[in-house]
C-alpha cells in the first residue's frame, strides 16, 4: 500500500507538471477544507504519537509527535492570516506577505524537525522520565507559533515574495524557496538511508516526506493560487498529512483485534481442565445455566448428557493413576471429536465424569449424539480392568427439556444422573433416556392404581 501510494503521487505528478500554471476555478471553500483536513488530521497524528511515547517511553515518539503539532499549529496560524478567508487582509495583523512566509516556514519545518528526530532513535527507551517528551512537544508548538509571529509582526523585515496580483512567482528564483526544496529532498534521502524502511512507521513516515517534497515542488511550480499546479500541490499535502495517521489507525485497529483475540483465548484457557483439556466444572456450571435459561425463553429443546467412565477405579488400582490420566484425556479426546455442532461443548464434570450439553437439540437426536459418544469411546479399544474383560466404556444418562420440561438446570442435571444411574444398574456400556424412566413410573402408577380400583 505505502509502494502503491508513493508511485500514484510520483505518477500524478509528474502529470499535473506540464499544466502546473495553467489557472484552475477559484474555490474559495476550498483552502478552509484544506487547513481544516491539515490541521484534524496533524493533530490526531500528533495524539496517537504522543500515546505511543506514553506507552514505550521512545523519546522517538515525542519527536515525531512535536513534528507533526508544529506543522497542525503552523497550519491552523495559517488559515486564521490567509487573505481573503475571514477577513480581505487576514487576521492577526496579517499582511499580504504573512500567509506565503507561513507556508515556507511550514513547508521548511516539518521535515526538518522529522529528520532532528533521527538523533532521537538512538535513546533508550525511559519510562521514568517523562519530561525530555513533553519538553519537545512543547518545544516544537512554541517554535511554530514563533515563527508565526515573526511571519506577522515581523513581516516588514520579511523579503516580498508575493505581489499584489497574488502571484508568488518570486518565490520559485528566492534562496527560501531554494532552501525549502534542499531541506525536503535531503529529509527524504536521509530517513530512506538511515531507517532503511525496515517499520511500517518508518514506511509511511517516508510516504509523508515524499508527499511533502511533492506539495512544495508543485507549489513552486505554480506560481501562483488557484491554478492546476496549486491544488494539486494541496492535495499532495493532505495525502502526506494522513499517511502516518492511517498507518497508525490500522496499527491499532489491529492492536485491538489482537487484543481481544488473546483475551479471548486466555479466557477459554482459563475454562478449560487441565488434564483433559476440554471444559471445566465451572465453565459448564455457569454456561449450562444460561443455555438452559435460553432454551426456556424461546420454547427451544436442549439435552445434557452425563457420561461415566464404566470401572474407573479399577482401572486406576490396577494400572496406576498415571495411566488412568492417560485414560481420561483419551477417552475426553473421543468424546470432544465426536461432537459436529459449534454450540455442542463438553466439560468434566468431576473425577471420571463427563458432561455433554447440546442446545437446541430434541431426545431423538440426543440419543443418537449418545451412542455416537458410547460407540467413539469403545472404539478407542482401551484394554479395561472389568471382571468381563473388553475395552474401557462409557455409561450414559440422556435427559432433555422435551418432554421432560424440568423446572431449572439444576433439575435437568438430576434427570441425567438418575438416568445415568439407570445405566449402570442394567450392565454398564449404554445410554439410557430419562423420558424411559419417567413413562416407566408413569405406567407403573397407572397399574397400581387400576389394581387398587378393582379390588
Amino acid at each position: 500500500m505505502a509502494a502503491a501510494a508513493a508511485a500514484l503521487s510520483i505518477i500524478a505528478a509528474v502529470l499535473i507538471w506540464p499544466f502546473a500554471k495553467n489557472p484552475g476555478p477559484v474555490i474559495p471553500a476550498f483552502l478552509p477544507i484544506f487547513a481544516t483536513w491539515v490541521t484534524v488530521t496533524e493533530g490526531l497524528t500528533a495524539l496517537l504519537l504522543w500515546t505511543q511515547y506514553v506507552v514505550s517511553g521512545r523519546l522517538l515518539f515525542a519527536a515525531l509527535s512535536g513534528a507533526y503539532a508544529f506543522t497542525g499549529v503552523i497550519a491552523a496560524i495559517q488559515l486564521l492570516v490567509f487573505p481573503g478567508i475571514f477577513s480581505p487582509t487576514g487576521l492577526l495583523g496579517a499582511g499580504p506577505q504573512t500567509a506565503i512566509w507561513i507556508w515556507v516556514f511550514w513547508h521548511g519545518g516539518f521535515p526538518a524537525l522529522v529528520t532532528a528526530s533521527l538523533i532521537s532513535r538512538s535513546v533508550p527507551s525511559d519510562l521514568t522520565h517523562r519530561g525530555r517528551g513533553r519538553a519537545v512537544v512543547v518545544g516544537a508548538v512554541a517554535l511554530a507559533i514563533a515563527l508565526c509571529v515573526v511571519a506577522t509582526v515581523g513581516q516588514s523585515h520579511l523579503p516580498p515574495i508575493v505581489a499584489k496580483s497574488g502571484s508568488y512567482a518570486q518565490l520559485s528564483s528566492s534562496p527560501a524557496a531554494l532552501i525549502v526544496e534542499a531541506t525536503c529532498l535531503a529529509a527524504l534521502g536521509l530517513h530512506v538511508s538511515t531507517t532503511r524502511l525496515r517499520s511500517l512507521m518508518d514506511l509511511w513516515l517516508g510516504v509523508a516526506l515524499l508527499g511533502a517534497l511533492i506539495d512544495v515542488t508543485l507549489t513552486l511550480s505554480a506560481s501562483a493560487r488557484y491554478s492546476v499546479g496549486w491544488y494539486a500541490a494541496r492535495g499532495a499535502s493532505m495525502m502526506s498529512s494522513s499517511a502516518v495517521l492511517g498507518m497508525l489507525i490500522y496499527e491499532t485497529t489491529g492492536l485491538y483485534r489482537r487484543l481481544s483475540e488473546t483475551h479471548r483465548r486466555l479466557v477459554e484457557t482459563s475454562a478449560r481442565d487441565g488434564l483433559t483439556g476440554v471444559f471445566n466444572r465451572a465453565y459448564f456450571d455457569e454456561r449450562f445455566a444460561q443455555e438452559f435459561s435460553l432454551a426456556s425463553a424461546s420454547s427451544q429443546p436442549l439435552c445434557v448428557l452425563l457420561i461415566d467412565v464404566d470401572h474407573f477405579k479399577q482401572y486406576n488400582d490396577t494400572f496406576g493413576h498415571l495411566a488412568g490420566d492417560e485414560c481420561l484425556k483419551q477417552v475426553a479426546g473421543a468424546l470432544a471429536s465426536t461432537l459436529r455442532r459449534q454450540s455442542d461443548f463438553i466439560a468434566r464434570y468431576g473425577g471420571e465424569e463427563f458432561v455433554v450439553v447440546l442446545p437446541a437439540c430434541e431426545s431423538e437426536a440426543g440419543l443418537r449424539v449418545g451412542q455416537s459418544l458410547r460407540g467413539a469411546v469403545e472404539e478407542l479399544a482401551i484394554p479395561s480392568a472389568s471382571p468381563s474383560g473388553g475395552p474401557v466404556t462409557v455409561s450414559i444418562g440422556l435427559a432433555c427439556t422435551f418432554p421432560n420440561q424440568p423446572e431449572s438446570a439444576q433439575a435437568l442435571l438430576g434427570m441425567a444422573d438418575a438416568a445415568l444411574y439407570r445405566a449402570k444398574s442394567r450392565g454398564r456400556n449404554r445410554v439410557v433416556d430419562a423420558a424411559e424412566i419417567v413413562d416407566h413410573k408413569t405406567a407403573f402408577r397407572t397399574a397400581a392404581g387400576r389394581e387398587r380400583f378393582s379390588h
